[in-house]
């Protein structure tokens, strides 16, 4: 039988080997405040954060206004979905950018 401790590490776990397959963002790639967080995590349908970013990310940021259905926890981490159109707007402003103007 599995321990609750061991589920929450085996979650964790999973996420971080996750969030190894997003790209590593500043905020200013998505078109937000440098104060946001230090870096974030995006693929094409989220844009996600670690605990110690969210705070920030909701008030610099804005995020405090996403829609609570498009964010969920996992781990460490805080996943905003493409379904709000906050997030929409981010997510299409760093995929916009042409390869060869992000170097």
């Amino acid at each position: 039988m599995m321990s609750v401790h061991d589920l929450v590490v085996e979650i964790e776990d999973k996420v971080e080997a996750i969030i190894l397959s997003f790209t590593e963002v500043t905020p200013e790639e998505l078109g937000l405040d440098t104060r946001c967080a230090y870096k974030l995590y995006i693929n094409e349908d989220y844009i996600a954060c670690r605990d110690s970013d969210k705070r920030n990310l909701n008030y610099y940021g804005g995020f405090e206004y996403v829609d609570t259905r498009c964010v969920f926890s996992l781990g460490n981490f805080h996943f905003y979905s493409i379904e709000d159109s906050r997030v929409s707007g981010h997510l299409d402003t760093f995929f916009s950018i042409e390869p060869e103007e992000k170097l």
